[in-house]
């Protein structure tokens, strides 16, 4: 399954953190069906704290900057994860 590996934060899950990958990020931001279902309710979940690795980020730029998504620009995708409140980029 492409997605988030779990990080746990001790047995409270308020303090779960989920590594995101390249795909799951572009599947998620498109709305694609190719996302699992508990996927789709992490990643919607606003208190779910997201790790994007850089090179996650890096795969994503150059994916949508050769036409590969539905995401329109380089710059909407980084917008979308700039202002990504409950996003860390590491």
């Amino acid at each position: 399954m492409v997605i988030l590996t779990m990080l746990l934060g001790g047995l409270d899950s308020s303090n779960m953190k989920y590594i995101l990958d390249t795909h799951a990020l572009i599947w998620f931001l498109e709305g694609n069906s190719r996302l699992g279902v508990t996927a789709k309710e992490i990643l919607a979940d606003s208190s779910s704290e997201l790790i994007l690795p850089a090179i996650a980020l890096a795969e994503a730029v150059w994916i949508v900057s050769r036409g590969k998504t539905s995401i329109p620009s380089v710059d909407a995708l980084l917008k979308v994860v700039k202002n990504g409140k409950r996003v860390s980029i590491h």
